[in-house]
Parts: structure tokens; C-alpha cells; sequence
């Protein structure tokens, strides 16, 4: 080995006068440096960014339609949920978005009013629309 750096191997290590800077304070010098640039800033307004909408109550008529859908659904037949997801709450108002659900019926279970599917269970009063699925439907999705 050279000789000029056997002199600097076997020194210690400098102590500073000045106190040891908190991690994310360090972390801060290296912003400007990030890779995406704004990314942080898009997920945190995100969620603001998103349409809430209050859940929609069914008239008795369009209740009654979707109570008729329903019995009709037979156990491991493809259905595709429209449902209301809660988000928030606003005073007394509950805000959220509707989603579209695709999975196999099991069954209505009355006791917890909950529409329970292979791949999810739905609260009945946040349905919106079930739609039973064709086979060619389920295996186009």
C-alpha cells in the first residue's frame, strides 16, 4: 500500500465542535435533489382533489327493483355492484364516491344487511344498482 494513505488509515476519526444535524433536517439539504419533483405534493392533494358526493337514497320504486334483483341472483353467479363508499362525514351528511364491484354472488345475509359476495361484502343500504353478468361478461372482465 502507499505510504501517504497508511499515515491517514491509522488516524482517528476528527471529532467536530459542532453539534451532530437531526436526520431530517439532513434529509431537508437533499430536496431539491429529488427524483419526482412535486410527486409528494401530488398524493398530499390528491385527496382533495376528489369529487365527494353525499349517498344517494333510493325512492320506494327503485328500492323495490332492487329488491327484486336480488332474489333473483342465484349462489356463484357473476354480478357487477354499484355501491356508495363512505369517505368522510360533513355535520350529518356521510360524503364519499360510488365504485363498481365485480364478484360472485353468495348471498343476502339478512342479520347484518350486507350483500356478500366471493370477493366482498357490501352494506344493502349502500347499494346502487346490481347488475347479474353473462358468462361472456365475466370472462371479458
Amino acid at each position: 500500500m502507499n505510504e501517504a494513505y497508511e499515515k491517514i488509515l491509522r488516524r482517528p476519526r476528527p471529532v467536530s465542535a459542532h453539534r451532530r444535524m437531526p436526520a431530517e433536517n439532513r434529509a431537508k439539504l437533499f430536496a431539491p435533489f429529488a427524483a419526482l419533483r412535486g410527486f409528494d405534493i401530488a398524493i398530499l392533494t390528491k385527496e382533495q382533489d376528489r369529487l365527494l358526493v353525499p349517498r344517494a337514497v333510493p325512492g320506494p320504486d327503485r328500492a323495490a327493483e332492487l329488491a327484486r334483483v336480488l332474489a333473483a341472483l342465484r349462489p356463484g353467479g357473476a354480478v357487477r355492484v354499484t355501491h356508495f363508499v363512505p369517505v368522510r362525514r360533513a355535520g350529518e351528511e356521510e360524503l364519499g364516491e360510488y365504485a363498481v364491484t365485480r364478484g360472485h354472488f353468495v348471498r343476502v345475509d339478512g342479520e347484518t344487511r350486507e350483500l356478500a359476495l366471493k370477493e366482498a361484502r357490501i352494506l344493502l343500504e349502500n347499494l346502487r344498482d346490481v347488475e347479474p353478468l353473462a358468462a361472456w361478461e365475466e370472462a371479458s372482465a
